[in-house]
């Protein structure tokens, strides 16, 4: 095998852009499927206040 056959190593912008790619996937499947839980229902959603925060 020559040094010529290898394949290019993977960087991280290689590994940032497919895990990018995958969630955007995930996301647009989530949607499609009208599936609750999806980024647009929590960006509908109010936050919940509990009363409850921890001390200073």
């Amino acid at each position: 095998m020559e040094a010529t056959d290898r394949p290019a190593p993977v960087t991280r912008e290689d590994l940032e852009n497919l895990v990018d790619d995958m969630e955007k996937r995930v996301e647009s499947e989530r949607e499609e499927e009208g599936v609750e839980g999806s980024v647009s229902d929590r960006e509908e959603q109010m936050p919940i206040v509990t009363g409850d925060e921890a001390p200073d």
